[in-house]
């Protein structure tokens, strides 16, 4: 599951240099909300589970967002997370940060995540490679994967 991390990482960057060219038209922006599943993979030192995930953003204005998160995560973990991200946006590049909680067997814990993706259009789809760093009780887990959006 790392490969795919470094996948994520060298298709954005490839995709910011051959974007920039076409960064020069632009659309009247109106609020909008985007729903999306997260398919990745979550990993602290030697524990790894296979995150499964819904998000939903609503889109305030052309550069800001506000949402939530729902994911599962299973393998080392078996935790459930919610987080409550506020997104900056600057053309395809989405970064956010925000507070959640994580939901566990051995009790609740409150985290914070800060991320970034990068969205690839296709057709009424969006493919956006995803990075995120939580913080939980004193830990540092790093979530990668994919998200499939779409606007509402």
């Amino acid at each position: 599951m790392r490969g795919l991390a470094y996948l994520c990482i060298a298709v954005a960057a490839s995709a910011a240099r051959a974007d920039s060219a076409g960064e020069g038209e632009e659309e009247a922006f109106e609020p909008h909300s985007t729903l999306g599943v997260f398919l990745g993979d979550t990993t602290e030192d030697r524990r790894d589970g296979l995150t499964l995930g819904l998000e939903y953003e609503y889109r305030l204005e052309e550069a800001v967002g506000i949402g939530f998160t729902l994911e599962h995560v299973g393998g080392d973990f078996d935790t459930n997370v919610l987080a409550i991200p506020f997104a900056a946006h600057r053309g395809r590049w989405k970064f956010y940060a925000g507070p959640g909680i994580e939901f566990s067997d051995e009790g609740d814990e409150p985290l914070f995540r800060i991320g970034a993706e990068y969205g690839f259009h296709l057709g009424s789809f969006e493919l956006s490679p995803q990075l995120d760093l939580d913080f939980v009780d004193g830990e540092r887990l790093f979530v990668f994967g994919l998200v499939i959006a779409r606007e509402l």
